[in-house]
């Protein structure tokens, strides 16, 4: 599992570093690269939403199946086989797919979102492209614990937690200007340390991050829960959908409080993106506003097959004349 994380994050790490040594500043390289994933990623959050909409549209007609076969209440193992496959007709002959719709949007998102942490957990290697065997040495130099933390690469932030001009190991010290350089970045307005982690029992400015991602979260669940109602008034209804969209903001803020603020700045940019990209998309790609362009290509193309049906007929009468 190890090797396939730190895979992920080996291609963003070179641009990382591309962008860091053009810009020569830590959060605008980070900030740059998020944007950048987040347009890459644009063509599948549109499909997500073209498949909302026509979710919504095949809606009423996936009504009606599951009533014919409901029988009045719980239908039987046998009507349940032949009501999937009616659906699955459906589905076939709409040209909808599920799984293009909603699952391989978020499946192609999974791998891209693992790698991304994964460099903002090493800035040194992926940033400043240190080597682990330099790094670790000089780790132990520090006195950072080793054993657990190697797995995670933790001790490349307390690195540059613990890391001065003056305790700067040997192991390191031709990079000690670019880690000290990349260590000031990690100062947040001059106040907050990104390389500390917030402490739940103990309230500080390191809240500030924690706070403003559940904030990011909520809105952006808020938001998708407006869409649900549109897209699947039934499945809004369902409690548990409520539950499940508040669930992840909720988790996002437990998370930065178990690691360090860095991480959680990721999670801001991140969450911000999400958040403009969702209010965007549901302006250009409204799903009644995609179901009525997809009905007016429709009726244009259905009118331009019987165009060319007629003129056919037309030519094969005055064949036939002759």
């Amino acid at each position: 599992m190890q090797t396939i994380y730190n895979a992920l994050a080996v291609p963003f790490g070179y641009i990382l570093h591309f962008f860091y040594n053009f810009s020569e500043n830590y959060l605008l390289s980070l900030f740059i690269l998020v944007l950048l994933v987040k347009l890459i990623l644009l063509p599948s959050s549109i499909s997500q939403q073209k498949g909302s909409a026509k979710q919504l549209r095949l809606q009423p007609k996936v009504n009606r199946i599951r009533q014919k076969y409901s029988n009045g209440g719980q239908p039987t193992r046998e009507m349940q086989m032949k009501m999937q496959e009616e659906m699955q007709a459906l589905y076939q002959r709409e040209g909808y797919s599920a799984m293009a719709g909603g699952c391989l949007p978020m499946l192609i998102q999974f791998p891209i979102m693992i790698g991304l942490y994964g460099i903002v957990y090493a800035p040194l290697s992926r940033v400043l492209a240190i080597s682990e065997d330099v790094l670790q040495k000089a780790a132990q130099t520090l006195g950072i614990e080793m054993a657990a933390q190697s797995q995670s690469r933790n001790y490349e932030i307390q690195i540059l937690s613990k890391v001065t001009a003056d305790n700067m190991p040997a192991s390191i010290a031709k990079y000690g200007e670019e880690i000290l350089k990349l260590k000031d970045q990690f100062l947040l307005f001059g106040k907050i340390d990104l390389t500390q982690s917030p402490d739940f029992k103990s309230p500080s400015i390191l809240w500030l991050i924690p706070v403003t991602v559940l904030v990011l979260g909520l809105l952006t669940s808020i938001i998708m829960m407006q869409r649900q109602k549109q897209t699947n008034p039934e499945m809004a209804k369902n409690p548990s959908t409520g539950c499940m969209m508040l669930f992840s903001p909720i988790m996002s803020v437990v998370f930065t409080f178990m690691f360090p603020a860095g991480v959680g700045v990721y999670w801001i940019m991140s969450s911000l993106f999400t958040l403009l990209q969702t209010i965007i998309l549901n302006k250009t790609h409204n799903p009644q506003k995609v179901i009525a362009i997809s009905m007016i290509d429709e009726t244009v193309e259905r009118r331009s097959r019987e165009a060319a049906v007629k003129k056919l007929k037309e030519f094969s009468d005055k064949a036939s004349d002759n």
